[in-house]
């Protein structure tokens, strides 16, 4: 099994064990450490570059959406936390567009190596790790609504591979940045 496999093997347990709580009017409830570390027999504690144990913390902070979109605050060896989408892929903000107010500026060839995250009517994003008070949207040009953190339109970089081994994307053209669960620009150590 791949690391991004284990990842997210790792996540849906913890995602379970946080809706069961959700359900039994629970609040605040933290994962068991056996099931932080263990998942189908696969140590998650020995993953490089990881911090698995600070998803487990992050699970009152949790926020069941109803939408496909999902922001999770995760330990990325050479980002520090970062927001990242269910598959691993980092949030990123854009130096060209503003968050107060919220603009978006990113379209056509941009957008294609952008990918804007969007929402559709109606729905709300799955959160873990992530203020619901900074989660927003804004409306595009073309009329979708782009999930904004803190004011900032978020995107999606398409040679992201999900691994969170990589900085992907982070400094391109010292205008796109990794995004922080504050909505501030990730640091590169």
């Amino acid at each position: 099994m791949g690391r991004t496999h284990l990842i997210l093997a790792g996540l849906a347990t913890a995602g379970v064990l946080t809706l069961s709580a959700c359900g039994s009017g629970a609040q605040d409830q933290q994962v068991a450490p056996q099931a932080q570390t263990q998942t189908q027999g696969h140590d998650m504690s020995s993953m490089q570059g990881h911090d698995m144990s600070s998803m487990s913390g992050a699970m009152s902070g949790t926020h069941h959406g109803d939408g496909g979109v999902e922001l999770w605050a995760v330990q990325s060896g050479p980002l520090g936390t970062v927001v990242t989408d269910a598959a691993g892929h980092v949030m990123h903000r854009y130096d060209g567009d503003t968050a107060a107010p919220s603009t978006t500026t990113c379209t056509e060839d941009c957008a294609a190596e952008w990918p804007p995250v969007l929402l559709a009517d109606g729905e709300r994003p799955a959160l873990m790790g992530v203020d619901e008070s900074k989660v927003g949207t804004v409306t595009r040009e073309d009329g979708t609504k782009q999930v904004t953190l803190a004011g900032w339109p978020l995107y999606r970089y398409a040679g992201d591979d999900g691994s969170l081994s990589t900085a992907a994307g982070q400094g391109t053209g010292g205008v796109w940045f990794a995004v922080a669960p504050d909505g501030s620009k990730a640091v590169t150590p």
